[in-house]
């Protein structure tokens, strides 16, 4: 068993870009040099006349800090193409449908990928929901010997579950020259499609960008790949990536949802011994596979071992909920997968889960970033986005998502560190801390999921370069100007030569036999340290150094191995802060402004001067007292580089103190009077607000004067009053309750009133909390001839005053229990004179008519001020005929109907009262002459049919003789109504019947006129006799009655649709009938092919008798068709129709006698008829 490669699984139908930079240089997976290939998909390449349905397309999304070139080719020639980069933006080409590639075997199909600059890059090949992703890793970073990981190879597509599916899917591996002449030995784990068996080792010898695809229907995990020494070359790098065309995980089997998988695997010296894993948020469970590098690995989960044994020697499979701290003694490499939708623990099926089946590598703890940056798109259809972190939990308050700190995370148990399942929106995210951690970022939707490994930290942990600070001694991965550094080679063997190369065109620095400076035991392994001789300084930029060493223990690779080391020299930050909010007692606001080119800025850490530090990149502090503070901030960047600033002074200030008084009472729409009190030790006060807590806009004024404010509404309000100094210290006191009390609303009565009258004035006043019987009342009455026994003012609640005749203005005050008064508007009052005069006259007093309205004008009045009141009985006999008028005008017009009667006259008494006041009053009498009023009573008019002869309506005249008119649509004067004029619809037509007295009584009666109904009963049609067929009538009526004639052959002649079945030719009639008896009437002839008669026998012997085969009834049958033949299946006589029968004759001569067979198709709907006929002489 050899060694096995970290491996990452990115997005599946969601793109995501992640760009992770890390701290060690030499393993970032930012480069300048890529490999890829278009591997097997399920359903082709779209365009490609292979492809499934609308076929899998590939793109490419490039991603830099900085702005760079970038040129994309295909190895065969057949695509290339550069563009540019725009720093932190995204660049995505696709992929030409001609690079796929969809076999087994060896095509020239590598994609290769160059920049000017470092570079992220990520590949995804989608077909709407079958789809996959990976981040790719650059060629420096690649190894030598790969196993692939893969999982077991299950698939819905060949059932057909996509209607352009229904093939089989496949377990992959794909591997790519980085160089010509390189010798790639494979040893497949399960049998490849091209016939080669599992465990069998072969070779392949590959050009540079050369791709060698390996299929199988098995899962291909534990497949070994490694470059070999042959007579071609040395070992060269490859890149291998893995997956499968679909796949579908879990107990569903190939009913399951199922997604391609599509990974670049990883070298097996990057694998680690230790992980931490956590839960996939919104899933019932997640599998785990350990996969050994050495079948004698010995693995703990949560201290214990792994459950379910080792499977095929190589890897541990469980399923999982929780978070898992796994240990190993050799290097392993721990995948997490994301199980089909609907899953759950024990093969339940789970409704309404959302998610796919997803690969994710996870990262050792050995092997972290501290920052990362990624994109999250909403594309198909992803629903929830996450993701997972795992750090130390010291170093909880340091980590920040997209600037803002977030600390929501929880213990891994036994451990010391934490986790979070953040729960992110689409878009570009930002996650970092001041020390390392791993992260995962993944998302579920309806068959659609996503899930990577968020960046790559790629390091030989036994085997590699670093810087070595020559001032403390300390190991780095990147470096700042102006420090000496030499280079520090760590090698798990001694080595007797190296070579060490600048790339900077400088001759390479060969060191014989050199000296160790130092060991360390790791792992039971020793590690040696080589210094390279050269003491240099750097400038800012980027660096590559390769060692090239002489191995004692040779492997397939040979006895010379390369080591490469890129690395980043940078100038120190240039720091730089501000702050805000220095008030004694606020928390003053530090805001980081330094910067630091193009390497980020790793830690802070703040000195308050107050014995007080931070360590967060923008702080809050709060100091203890007031006074002065030297404060100071030193931050360094990712490479370690450190920068101070000068101490800062800053003063916390003193804020003032806020007081203030306010008048009373408080009352509801009244001013309130407020008086600011405060004070301040250090600075003047420059500015009040005012929060009067009633809604009302804050109020800020540059004074301390004294002022108003009115409340609208009573009820308990909290005034708040903040104030500023001139040193922008605020100070607010707790807010003061202010009572609000209503204000009484003012209202009286004024009485209507006479000088002879004592005046009742009446309060209808009200306030809202209802202590209306505490009112206490200022009455003025605006009597200049007020005396003291009859003052002008009073205080009671409803009080009396007399006036004389005259005008007067009356106004009210009234003060509430609580102090608040209003005042009303004053109200004018008249006093009216003590003399009134009753008239009222009759208007046209000799056409009184009974039961028809009788006029009369007011023309009471009164020696001054006006009439109050007028009370009319219009019989004095009846008392329910009397009516009261308040304050009536001159010149009013009254009404009233007397009650109808129809023969003679009658006389009645009309009394009116006409007041001035309550004491002042008039009566007048006068008589009314009526005439009897004629009654005309209508019988209800017909419904008339358009086609009704005209009818003349009678009305029937009750009462004094007269004569009466008629008018409307469709009559003449004399009553007589003609439908045909009218049309068809509803009338009014009024009569007017006049008395000579010229009372009259007019009456209206409504006339309707209904249109026939319309019936049809379509063409003539023929029918079989002894078939049947339903009458169907066309009518614009569905009230309609119906009458069938003649009834011979209906099963009904009463109803709309009558089944029809005559045995003889028949004309049919229906009458329809409206509602309203108007009618209509269709008729439609049958023509009745009746049953054929057949004779079986003829005797065409010329006597006249029987002569002719008289087939009865044929000849009404059109275009039927008569074929008779003889013994010997010769045709003798055929026709088509039947107008003449046949004679016996064949050719004009008589057939001899005998039987012959015929075939009669009449056709029109009857059956074939077959038989014999016999000719006798």
């Amino acid at each position: 068993m050899s060694k096995i490669i970290f491996l990452r699984s990115l997005s599946l139908s969601f793109i995501f870009i992640c760009i992770a930079i890390c701290t060690n240089a030499q393993g970032s997976n930012q480069g300048t040099e890529f490999y890829t290939a278009y591997i097997d998909h399920v359903d082709g390449a779209a365009g490609s006349p292979t492809a499934l349905g609308r076929g899998s397309q590939m793109d490419l999304y490039i991603t830099a800090d900085v702005n760079t070139t970038v040129t994309v080719e295909v190895a065969d020639g057949s695509f290339s193409s550069t563009y540019q980069v725009k720093a932190k933006d995204i660049l995505t080409v696709a992929i030409p449908p001609e690079a796929f590639v969809g076999n087994q075997g060896q095509f020239l199909k590598g994609i290769h990928i160059k920049s000017l600059k470092p570079i992220a890059v990520y590949a995804h090949i989608f077909a709407e929901n079958v789809s996959g992703a990976t981040l790719l890793l650059p060629v420096n970073t690649l190894g030598k010997d790969y196993l692939s990981i893969n999982y077991k190879q299950i698939s819905n597509s060949n059932n057909g579950t996509k209607n352009t599916e229904g093939v089989p899917s496949y377990s992959t591996f794909a591997v790519i020259a980085t160089e010509d002449n390189t010798t790639v030995e494979i040893t497949p784990s399960q049998p490849l499609l091209n016939g080669i068996p599992a465990n069998q080792p072969f070779t392949v010898n590959l050009k540079k960008g050369e791709v060698y695809q390996g299929l199988s229907a098995t899962d291909l995990t534990g497949t070994r790949i490694h470059s070999i020494v042959s007579a071609a070359g040395a070992c060269k790098k490859i890149a291998v990536f893995s997956g499968s065309s679909k796949i579908s995980i879990g107990c569903q089997g190939d009913k399951g949802s199922s997604d391609n998988l599509f990974q670049q695997v990883y070298p097996l010296a990057v694998w680690g011994k230790n992980y931490v894993t956590a839960p996939l948020k919104g899933r019932y469970y997640d599998i785990l596979r350990i996969v050994l590098s050495s079948p004698d690995t010995k693995v703990t989960v949560n201290g214990a071992a792994p459950t379910g044994g080792l499977n095929n020697g190589l890897y541990y499979e469980f399923t999982s909920t929780t978070t898992n701290v796994i240990t190993a003694d050799k290097p392993i490499q721990v995948a997490q997968y994301a199980v089909t939708q609907g899953e759950g623990l024990n093969c339940q099926f789970i409704q309404g889960d959302t998610g796919d089946p997803e690969m994710i590598y996870l990262t050792p703890i050995e092997q972290t970033l501290d920052h990362v940056t990624l994109n999250s798109t909403g594309n198909y259809r992803i629903l929830d986005n996450f993701i997972n972190v795992i750090i130390k939990t010291t170093a909880v308050p340091t980590f920040s998502l997209d600037g803002e700190p977030y600390t929501q995370f929880s213990p891994v148990p036994n451990s010391i560190y934490s986790y979070a399942q953040i729960s992110v929106n689409a878009g570009v995210h930002n996650i970092k801390a001041s020390d390392g951690f791993n992260a995962i970022a993944y998302g579920f939707g309806k068959t659609e999921s996503y899930g990577y490994a968020a960046g790559t930290n790629l390091k030989n942990l036994n085997e590699f370069i670093a810087l070595l600070n020559l001032s403390d001694k300390s190991v780095q991965a990147n470096g700042c100007v102006d420090t000496h550094y030499k280079l520090q080679l760590t090698l798990p063997f001694q080595t007797n030569k190296i070579s060490w190369d600048f790339k900077d065109g400088s001759a390479a620095v060969v060191v014989d036999n050199p000296i160790p400076t130092g060991s360390i035991i790791k792992d039971s392994k020793v590690l040696y340290t080589y210094e390279c001789p050269v003491d240099k300084t750097y400038i800012d930029g980027d660096y590559s150094v390769v060692a090239t060493v002489f191995n004692p223990i040779a492997d397939e690779c040979g006895s010379n191995e390369d080591i490469e080391f890129d690395f980043n020299i940078s100038l120190p930050p240039v720091v730089k802060f501000n702050f805000a909010n220095t008030c004694f007692g606020s928390d003053v606001q530090f805001t980081d402004q330094s910067t630091s080119g193009t390497r980020q800025i790793k830690t802070w850490r703040w000195d308050f001067g107050d014995g007080l530090t931070d360590v967060v990149q923008n702080p809050v502090h709060k100091y203890a007292q007031p006074g002065y503070y030297l404060v100071k901030l030193f931050v360094t960047n990712e490479n370690g580089c450190g920068a101070a600033s000068d101490p800062i002074k800053i003063h916390i200030s003193k804020p003032p103190l806020a007081s203030f008084s306010y008048s009373s009472p408080s009352c509801t729409g009244q001013d309130v009077t407020f008086t600011d009190k405060s004070t301040s030790a250090e600075g003047s006060i420059i500015s009040w607000q005012w929060d009067f807590g009633d809604g009302t806009p804050v109020e800020i004024l540059k004074s301390k004067n004294p002022f108003n404010h009115t409340f609208s509404e009573p009820g308990d309000y909290l005034v708040k009053l903040t104030v500023t100094n001139d040193n922008g210290c605020t100070n607010n006191i707790a807010p003061l309750p202010v009572k609000v009390y209503p204000v009484p609303v003012v209202d009286f009565l004024l009485p209507d009133a006479c000088e002879d009258d004592f005046v009742q004035f009446t309060d209808r006043s009200t306030i809202a909390d209802a202590t209306e019987a505490d009112f206490t009342y200022d009455w003025n009455f605006g009597d200049p001839n007020a005396t003291p026994a009859n003052p002008n003012i009073s205080h009671g609640k409803n009080p009396k005053h007399k006036f004389l005749a005259g005008n007067y203005q009356v106004t009210l005050k009234v003060t509430s229990k609580n102090g608040c008064s209003f005042t009303s508007a004053s109200k004018s009052l008249t006093i009216n004179g003590s003399k009134p005069k009753a008239k009222v006259i009759i208007k046209d007093p000799a056409g009184l008519c009974s039961a028809q309205e009788v006029f009369f004008e007011n023309q009471s009045s009164v020696n001054f001020g006006e009439i109050t009141r007028l009370e009319v009985t219009y019989d004095i006999n009846d008392q329910s005929t009397t009516i009261v008028y308040d304050h009536p005008v001159y010149g009013m017009q009254l009404r009233h109907k007397y009650p109808l009667f129809t023969s003679g006259s009658r006389q009645v008494t009309l009394r009116v009262i006409a007041y001035s006041g309550t004491s002042c009053s008039d009566v007048a009498e006068i008589p009314v002459n009526l005439k009897a009023s004629p009654v005309v009573i209508f019988d209800q008019a017909p419904v008339f049919c358009i086609e009704s002869e005209p009818k003349k309506l009678l009305p029937k005249p009750q009462g004094p003789v007269g004569s009466g008119v008629f008018s409307g649509t469709g009559i003449s004067t004399d009553g007589v109504f003609n439908s045909a004029v009218s049309g068809v619809g509803e009338f009014d037509i009024m009569y007017i019947y006049t008395t000579r007295d010229a009372c009259a009584d007019t009456v209206m009666q409504q006339v309707k006129v209904d249109a026939s109904p319309v019936v049809t009963l379509g063409p003539d049609f023929t029918m079989l006799e002894g078939t049947k067929r339903v009458l169907k009538p066309i009518v614009n009526d569905n009230n309609l009655s119906y009458k069938w004639t003649p009834a011979t052959g209906l099963d009904h002649d009463g109803v709309a649709n009558p089944v029809a079945s005559p045995s003889q030719d028949i004309t049919y009639q229906v009458v329809v009938t409206s509602a309203h008896g108007c009618q209509a009437m269709a008729s439609v002839s049958v023509k009745v092919l009746k049953f054929l008669v057949v004779p079986n026998v003829f005797t065409p012997n010329g006597d006249g008798v029987n002569d002719i085969w008289n087939v009865k009834y044929l000849e009404s049958y059109p275009n039927n068709k008569v074929d008779v033949y003889n013994r010997f299946g010769e045709k003798v006589y055929s026709s088509i129709g039947y107008s003449i029968p046949w004679d016996g004759k064949y050719k004009g001569s008589y057939l001899p006698p005998g039987t012959y067979y015929y075939i009669i198709d009449p056709k029109n709907g009857r059956e074939v008829i077959a038989g014999n006929v016999t000719i006798i002489r």
